[in-house]
């Protein structure tokens, strides 16, 4: 048997021993990572922070330089990193040093989305008035090749308020690429400080560059759609896609109405009759319901590109909440409650239809704060 202090010395040195391996294999491992090359140490780092442990993915992340200097893909994400522990200051730093050598990108296009998280900062801070300049400098970079889009400005605005969204999406098509969603910030922010003329433009462009790629995937799919020019043309080319809508709306309104059909051919026997009759329906529950150009290519837009697809549906419906938002502050509610209507009827639950639904019974309501 031992003694007490036999048993304390034991004690001691399966302590020391435990320690010992600890160290042993803490240096193991710091041996192990520095012997690894950058690239795997960045993407360690880079699965270290979507897990969350920041610790790790900075000093992996840090690593990965070597001997050398950081490239500013790293430094980028070391930014993130300090973003996430809330050390903005330094977040900030990082950004900047990263935007400064960008043109040591590997996809230079990766660019945009430091500047994106820069400007994120800036919003956090409340600090509006670089929130804002960040975000024309992005705007700003696309349209130095897209002069003319520019200049079309104005007849984009006109022919929205003197002839409707429908005449708009019929006469101009336009496609943004990295300065989308700064245009759609923009928007918001422009109708958060009340500025309705520059929310009205800003939000024309995600709203048309939207519709328009959307417009192109269909195309691509079904190669004989186009943006009709009225319902008459809209129904005599998709005429079964639009019964299914109306049928599916009247039963959302509790009726079982269908268009009458052959039961041989099954092709529908009176069209424009039945159509009559399926509005007054889901008028009786929808009650600003109208088919239009616009909303039928929208619900053909949802229901085949699905709300997984490559178009961010979610920007598309805050430029018609906000574009509806600023025509009516510019005195044309008319035109207000057009986008509005359109946004009701979506087939996606939104909050920018249930905020449409509020407008609609009472267009004084503001807009509860929503970040920028």
């Amino acid at each position: 048997m031992f003694g007490k202090r036999g048993i304390f010395g034991r004690i001691r040195t399966i302590a020391a021993g435990i320690f010992f391996l600890t160290l042993v294999s803490l240096s193991g491992q710091s041996l192990e990572k520095q012997d690894l090359p950058g690239w795997i140490l960045y993407e360690k780092g880079l699965a270290m922070f979507e897990q969350g442990r920041l610790s790790e993915a900075l000093e992996l992340i840090t690593l990965s330089a070597g001997e050398g200097i950081l490239t500013p893909e790293a430094t980028y994400w070391i930014g993130r990193i300090y973003e996430a522990e809330g050390d903005s200051l330094l977040a900030k730093e990082r950004y900047e040093e990263a935007i400064q050598d960008a043109r040591f990108l590997y996809v230079p296009d990766d660019k945009w989305k430091i500047y994106y998280s820069l400007s994120d900062i800036y919003l956090n801070e409340k600090d509006y008035d670089q929130y804002e300049q960040v975000l024309l400098s992005i705007f700003d970079n696309e349209m130095k090749r897209n002069s003319e889009v520019i200049r079309r400005e104005h007849s984009y605005v006109q022919v929205l308020k003197s002839e409707g969204i429908d005449k708009l999406l019929l006469l101009y098509r336009l496609q943004l690429t990295y300065s989308l969603e700064a245009t759609s910030r923009l928007g918001r922010f422009y109708s958060g400080e009340g500025l309705w003329k520059s929310s009205l433009v800003k939000n024309l462009y995600p709203l048309l560059s939207l519709y328009s790629a959307g417009i192109e995937s269909l195309i691509d799919r079904y190669p004989d759609f186009s943006f009709p020019v009225d319902m008459e043309e809209a129904w005599e080319n998709d005429e079964e896609f639009l019964i299914d809508v109306y049928e599916n709306l009247c039963r959302l309104s509790r009726s079982d109405f269908m268009f009458k059909r052959d039961l041989n051919s099954l092709k529908a026997l009176q069209i424009e009759e039945d159509r009559i009759a399926a509005e007054k329906i889901i008028n009786e529950t929808f009650s600003t319901f109208h088919m239009s150009p616009s909303l039928y290519t929208l619900l053909k837009l949802e229901n085949h590109l699905g709300e997984n697809s490559f178009l961010n549906l979610e920007t598309l419906y805050s430029a018609l909440y906000f574009i509806g938002e600023a025509l009516y502050q510019e005195g044309i509610p008319d035109r207000a409650m057009e986008l509005w209507s359109l946004l009701t009827m979506s087939s996606h639950n939104s909050t920018w239809k249930t905020l449409a639904l509020e407008k609609i019974k009472n267009p004084e309501l503001e807009t509860p704060f929503l970040k920028y």
